[in-house]
Order: structure tokens, then sequence, then C-alpha cells
């Protein structure tokens, strides 16, 4: 796939990104799902860590959660070198469909790679890459209304502007996807994939991470 640059910031120890990953591990992603979520996760984080190597502190703050009933924090504003692939597995055992505690959750964990990056000696923060929150889902909410939860989310403030939230639904049916376009940052950065896409689309995530490239000209080419 082709993607188009978006801006000259790259993340460096110096101005490191914050990249949150939320999966819905609910019983309807049982199978095949839930194995390519484990796959899709473990390569972002393989590809991270690939890319910190050398450098002498880290380019990233990574958080993962897993949610069903319960929101469930696998790894939380860590630096990549540190995450275990043993900890990022999904098995669609968590219950129901709790959109808005997941929600709540990311924003806790924005928040805290957004302040551990602030208090980095040297960092600017106008020179650093925007958080990235990706949330996936395969289904309908059957929580609280998410509204007020996204909107805590999308009002982080980062650099004098909002951060970036990309909501794929995974095989949504349609009536149940406007929920995703509640959640996402912006309009386009809402989209409804196949869920035999959903290991590729994760791969193109860890290389338009890497490269510093657009995440939404990414998500315009699924």
């Amino acid at each position: 796939m082709a993607f188009a640059k978006l801006t000259a910031k790259k993340a460096t120890a110096l101005t490191p990104q914050v990249v949150t990953i939320i999966v819905d591990d609910s019983g309807s992603m049982e199978g095949q799902k839930a194995q390519d979520a484990t796959k899709g996760v473990q390569d972002v984080v393989i590809t991270i860590q690939a890319g910190n190597q050398g450098s002498s502190g880290s380019r990233f703050l990574v958080s993962v959660a897993k949610f069903g009933s319960s929101t469930i924090p696998m790894v939380e504003a860590v630096r990549p070198e540190t995450i275990s692939m043993n900890q990022l597995s999904f098995s669609a055992d968590s219950g129901s469909t709790e959109m808005a505690d997941a929600l709540d959750w990311a924003a806790r964990a924005v928040q805290k790679g957004i302040d551990d990056c602030r208090r980095l000696t040297g960092f600017v923060e106008e020179g650093a890459p925007t958080p990235l929150v990706l949330f996936f889902s395969d289904g309908a909410n059957t929580g609280r209304d998410v509204t007020s939860a996204a909107q805590v989310l999308k009002g982080i403030r980062f650099a004098g502007s909002g951060i970036d939230v990309v909501a794929v639904g995974i095989g949504m049916d349609q009536d149940a996807f406007p929920v995703m376009q509640q959640i996402a940052s912006k309009p386009e950065l809402a989209i409804n994939i196949d869920p035999a896409q959903l290991a590729a689309f994760l791969a193109d995530v860890g290389a338009t991470v890497m490269k510093g490239e657009n995440i939404k000209t990414m998500v315009d080419n699924y």
C-alpha cells in the first residue's frame, strides 16, 4: 500500500510517541479474530522494538489493554523493549462489550504516557508525533453510553492540539458502527474492516508508525 507523508515529525529518544492499543476480547471475538488480534498486536510491538534498537532512550511508550465486561491492562506506558510477547494474548473470554470502561482506561494510559514524556530532559512537545490510540471492536456496545468517555479521551491536549483516535470495527454490523464514529477523533478515522484484514491492518499500523507516516492515509486504503 502507498503512504503519503504527513509531517516531518518522527519518534526519537527526545520526541517519543505515545501509542495505545485497545482490543475487544469479548466472546464474539472467538476463533480466528482473537488469533489475528494476538498476532497483529504482537507484530506491531515487535516492529516498534526493532525500530527502537540502538537508541539511547525510547522512541515509543506503549500501552495495550483488552476489554470485555471489564478492561484488563496488559502493559501501560512502558518502553517497548520491556514487553514480552507472552503478555499480549487475546482469547475472547472476557465477557460482554463494555466500551466506555475501555475508553476510560485509554484516557488514563495516554495521559500517563504524555506525562512521562514531559518529564524527559530535553523533551520538546511540539517536535513529537501526535499520540495515537487504536480502538478495535467487532460488536455492539453492551455497556453505558460512550459519549462522555470518548469526549474525555479525545479532549486530551498535546502540543496545543488533540490526539489521534482511530476506531476500527472488525466486521461490525452497520447499525452498531455509529458508536465507532463517536469514538474516533475525526469521522474519517472510523473504519469498518473485514475480519480477514485484521492482521494485515495491524501490520500496516506498525509500518506507518515506524516511518512517521500519515495514519489517515493508511486508513483510507481500507
